[in-house]
């Protein structure tokens, strides 16, 4: 009795390893030397918009006030950003972070920045524990209304660029 038991056992334990086995996922290197960027804990959590701040160059700036104080809502997890829109302007949906690692010829470079821009991919820079910047094109630095920096400061989220502050709190 103790051989059968023993005999069956056994044959279940391979029967599971092989089933585990056969469904495995491979992870897959990204695209471009793309590489996947973790986000300052910090910054994780649901925001909503609470203020429009001033930046001073805000009525200098001629940017149409469409283009300011675009989002209502921005959920910050580990790897990902996802923006609620409050004006047609601005990112809408969900956004992964991803640093280039590489350097690209120009001719890759912008094989590489439309890969990027149709699986929304944002560029993140100068980030510290609190603080983390980011540009809407993956490998071209440039100010845009889409683009910024986010900032934790005594319990508020302030994103900003050059064109518009909004602090964002956490909850409503």
């Amino acid at each position: 009795m103790n051989k059968k038991l023993v005999t069956f056992l056994l044959s279940l334990g391979l029967f599971v390893s092989f089933g585990l086995l056969s469904n495995s996922n491979n992870a897959e290197a990204a695209a471009y030397g793309g590489k996947l960027y973790t986000t300052p804990k910090a910054l994780r959590g649901t925001w909503y918009f609470a203020k429009a701040g001033k930046t001073d160059e805000t009525d200098n700036s001629g940017m149409p006030t469409q283009y300011q104080h675009l989002y209502k809502k921005i959920k910050i997890t580990a790897h990902t950003i996802t923006f609620t829109k409050r004006k047609r302007a601005g990112l809408s949906g969900r956004y992964t972070f991803y640093k280039s690692t590489k350097k690209l010829s120009f001719k890759k470079m912008n094989a590489a920045e439309k890969y990027a821009t149709k699986h929304k991919w944002l560029n993140p820079y100068n980030s510290g524990k609190r603080h983390l910047g980011f540009s809407e094109t993956w490998l071209h630095i440039f100010e845009s209304s889409n683009s910024g920096e986010l900032t934790v400061s005594k319990g508020h989220l302030i994103f900003e660029n050059v064109y518009s502050k909004d602090y964002f709190v956490k909850k409503r």
